[in-house]
């Protein structure tokens, strides 16, 4: 062969082996950094809710009122957000839909809200009004034209942009300081009027205009709030997006988090819980004995929701839910998909009475961990992403038939950069808890005004059938965080009453053994012992407070009674407690007559009530309200409350 022909041959070679190496460089660094293929999840958007039950309050709301498709947050219908304040605080409560009003019976009810979306419904007077001279309370929000004529201030200064809350009666300043530092301009609008109604009582002002007032009615009461409560506590417990839905990062990163929803500065104080416990307690409590179920298990002061992170790290994860099972502590596991622990480790956790969810990844996700290669090699360049459906699918292959998939939590609290498509995607993938909602990892706390699980709303107004349980520590491990928890339990205990979500990450003493950190980690448990708080798990929590929500609860007054100089009152309760451990609340003081004592009923003769033997209650004080609790057995409870 010519020399000049072998040259060329060489070089051919030379270049084909090059590119052959080249090629073989790019498949490899692709293959460590694949392409990833993302499709999308399954939607399912909120929906109507149907809840009749025997209860004392009655929520009515327009579902043709809503809008399907709003341009704006503002032109959201927030009116299902009573839901959430009667759920968390009372259990029980009943609502329709405004078509069927008119054919209901509201002498089964003590109290009605009327929402913002029937503000609008002058028809409905003449029922208003029979119902008030009954005795019943109306409680109206934003009312308009007859319904406001009823007994509502003039309302001439038409919808306003307010500023901050000037003023709260008998509420002390521990709770109004922070309160009235609030920004309510982006948070909810009020009606302004000429003046307050004569003869009304002031519950609540807002840049000097009476929002929350009172006024007699015949027999009845009418209580008026002139301001969109629903939003409020929507962008409070839910936290306010942009105007367009989208969300703003306020970290400046790539990715979204829940906490760039957050509203609130004061960290220490669930402000949410304060206006609905003041509203409830407090306002509606002057009309009515306002009676209800204490939300955590047993008649504790409150709840420590423990969560773990499992990181993917399989059975050597466990370790903690072992040590919680020595004591009766149960918690929740968040685990990657797909689920790493062995079906051993699988069954220890339900022997300790734990619960597995789902720690999902959204499709945003920069080095996700839920996919799978395509082609049928594990080493490829390209990768296809699992959406939440095939996470999920994926995850419950792995557990028994009889073991609920329930909980979800975003991995690092990522969330969509749309106000409420991840609750969407979670809600068609069948979820029934979430805790996704976390405060910022450097500063921990209420984030979300409220440490209570309350059901998100979607644009178009309805619910979700989820309760999002808001995590106040993300990442509990140092001795300034487990100062700061000893103080919120500290006021829990004694003030707030609140359910402290916390979460561990499983690796952290595995990875980095830190004899410091493993110490502050068992000192939490003990410091939840001591200011007597439920240590539960997210299912557990869940189950409790469906309880309390499907339970049937009943109470009724009898008013006062004379007996030589003093005056007494009856406050007999009916109830069913589907539950153990289930405990009512009634108020200490009510029309000027204090708590006395509480006996067990036998009811003789429609309402006839024989008192039999007296109940060992105990006294709380909510932001300064005092209330008293009632141990309730599980199945059918009667029970008299005297009032003198």
């Amino acid at each position: 062969m010519p020399r000049r022909s072998q040259t060329v041959r060489d070089r051919h070679i030379r270049l084909v082996i090059w590119i052959c190496l080249i090629c073989a460089c790019v498949f490899v660094y692709v293959c460590f950094h694949p392409v990833t293929i993302r499709n999308d999840s399954r939607l399912s958007p909120g929906a109507p809710v149907t809840l009749d039950a025997t209860s004392d309050f009655l929520i009515v709301v327009d579902y043709d009122a809503f809008v399907q498709s709003p341009k704006s947050f503002g032109e959201m219908v927030f009116s299902l957000a009573w839901l959430n304040t009667f759920q968390q605080e009372v259990g029980p409560v009943s609502h329709i839909d405004a078509a069927s009003f008119l054919e209901t019976d509201l002498s089964r009810y003590n109290c009605i809200i009327l929402t913002r979306s029937v503000a609008g419904q002058g028809s409905w007077a003449p029922k208003v009004r029979s119902f008030l001279e009954r005795g019943g309370t109306a409680v109206m929000e934003m009312p308009k034209d007859q319904l406001r004529a009823i007994a509502s201030a003039d309302g001439k200064g038409g919808i306003r942009t307010p500023q901050n809350v000037t003023y709260v009666k008998d509420l002390g300043n521990t709770w109004m300081e922070p309160l009235g530092a609030l920004d309510l301009s982006s948070m909810t609008q009020l009606v302004g009027s000429a003046g307050p109604l004569d003869d009304s009582q002031t519950y609540m002002t807002i840049d000097g205009i009476p929002v929350i007032y009172s006024k007699s009615y015949a027999t009845g009461k009418v209580i008026t709030l002139d301001f969109d409560y629903g939003m409020l506590i929507t962008s409070l417990q839910q936290g306010r997006p942009l105007d367009n839905f989208t969300i703003r990062n306020m970290r400046e990163t790539r990715q979204i988090e829940t906490s760039d929803l957050a509203q609130v500065d004061q960290l220490s104080i669930p402000l949410a819980d304060i206006l609905e416990r003041y509203l409830l307690f407090a306002v509606i409590n002057d009309a009515l004995p306002v009676t209800g179920f204490w939300p955590f298990f047993d008649g504790m002061e409150g709840a420590l929701i423990v969560s773990q992170r499992e990181g993917g790290s399989g059975d050597a994860a466990l370790w903690m839910s072992n040590y919680e099972s020595t004591f009766k502590a149960t918690s929740t596991i968040f685990a990657r998909s797909p689920l790493r622990i062995t079906d051993e480790g699988i069954d220890r956790v339900q022997q300790n009475h734990g619960e597995l969810g789902l720690e999902f990844e959204l499709n945003t996700a920069e080095m996700p961990h839920a996919r799978e290669p395509v082609g049928p090699f594990k080493f490829s360049p390209v990768w296809r992403q699992y959406n939440i459906d095939e996470q999920t699918t994926v995850f419950k292959a792995r557990l028994d038939s009889h073991t609920p998939l329930l909980s979800s939590q975003s991995r690092d609290g990522l969330w969509t950069p749309h106000y409420t498509r991840a609750f969407q995607m979670l809600s068609a993938s069948g979820f029934r808890a979430d805790a996704s909602y976390r405060a910022p990892m450097d500063d921990p706390g209420y984030a979300f005004a409220t440490g209570l699980p309350f059901m998100p709303i979607d644009t178009n107004g309805q619910v979700f059938n989820i309760l999002e349980f808001p995590v106040l520590f993300p990442s509990l491990k140092t001795n300034e965080e487990a100062a700061i928890l000893e103080s919120l339990l500290k006021e829990s205990a004694s003030q707030h009453h609140e359910a402290i979500g916390v979460s561990f990450d499983t690796n952290l003493f595995s990875l980095n053994p830190d004899v410091d950190g493993f110490v502050v980690w068992q000192s939490i448990y003990q410091s939840a012992t001591t200011h007597k708080h439920w240590i539960a798990s997210i299912q557990n929590f869940l189950r409790f407070t469906r309880a309390r929500i499907n339970a049937e609860l009943k109470s009724s007054y009898s008013g006062n009674s004379s007996g030589g100089h003093r005056k007494s009152s009856q406050l007999v309760i009916n109830t069913l407690a589907p539950e153990s451990g289930m405990t009512l609340t009634v108020p200490r003081t009510f029309a000027d007559l204090n708590f006395v004592e509480a006996r067990r009923c036998v009811q003789r003769a429609r309402e006839d009530c024989v008192l039999t033997d007296t109940i060992q209650t105990r006294t709380v004080t909510l932001f300064g309200i005092e209330r008293q609790l009632i141990p309730l057995s599980k199945g059918y409870n009667a029970v008299g409350v005297i009032y003198e």
